[in-house]
């Protein structure tokens, strides 16, 4: 499916969210994964670009929790599989710091925020969470 596009929420501006089709993601780091979205959800997040954001010729996608099933991953994941259910969450996080240990996933050292809002969506570094209680490291667990 290579070569294909994907409808994504994108922004233009405050009040200006459309829905176009974007080039499909592709796996860029060896710690990424490809993930089909099977559902997506607005974040309060959302709400203060859709109710502040300047106007721009320029689009971005918009939209960051979703649940889908693994389609790909990096050379170096090991804790995901293809076909996996997974939980998206605002927030990525690698699971091998003392934050992540102690289950405090959102102050990871290594974390950061969702990149993009596609349907299928470069997580990076771990990102997307399998549902139940496997986690996905960087690369290998310590």
């Amino acid at each position: 499916m290579r070569g294909s596009f994907v409808r994504a929420a994108v922004i233009y501006g405050a009040g200006d969210v459309r829905v176009e089709h974007l080039p499909d993601p592709v796996i860029k780091e060896p710690t990424d994964a490809l993930v089909r979205v099977v559902r997506a959800c607005v974040c309060g997040s959302d709400l203060h670009p859709y109710h502040s954001k300047p106007a721009s010729e320029r689009a971005s996608t918009i939209g960051h929790e979703f649940v889908g099933v693994v389609e790909e991953t990096g050379s170096q994941v090991t804790t995901l599989s293809m076909g996996d259910f997974v939980i998206a969450p605002f927030a990525i996080s690698d699971n091998t710091c003392d934050f992540c240990r102690e289950g405090l996933h959102t102050a990871c050292r290594a974390g950061r925020v969702l990149e993009l809002g596609r349907r299928r969506r470069r997580a990076g570094r771990g990102g997307a969470r399998p549902a139940g209680r496997r986690h996905p490291g960087q690369g290998r667990r310590r």
